[in-house]
């Protein structure tokens, strides 16, 4: 719980500090993300979620989707990052 408190802390200074990732991008990660089938199953079961949710799509925005989907190991990160969001 703790734990949780402190992510969401962290995450809303980096969001802060960032910016927020125009709606162009995000759309356009999504679309990428698409092309992949483990991102189709979670993207079906939620997609209101996807498109309402500030932090899920503020790690799709900054994600680095093409490179993410070339490499496993970063497939897996982004992954774990969209399901723990939806969470």
């Amino acid at each position: 719980m703790i734990f949780e408190i402190f992510t969401n802390i962290c995450m809303s200074m980096v969001m802060f500090i960032r910016g927020n990732p125009n709606e162009e991008k995000v759309n356009r990660n999504i679309e990428l993300l698409k092309k992949a089938e483990w991102f189709n199953q979670i993207y079906s079961s939620n997609e209101e979620f996807f498109k309402k949710d500030e932090n899920l799509r503020y790690i799709i925005g900054w994600a680095k989707v093409e490179k993410s989907l070339r490499n496993e190991k970063e497939t897996a990160k982004l992954r774990d990052g969209i399901l723990e969001a939806i969470k």
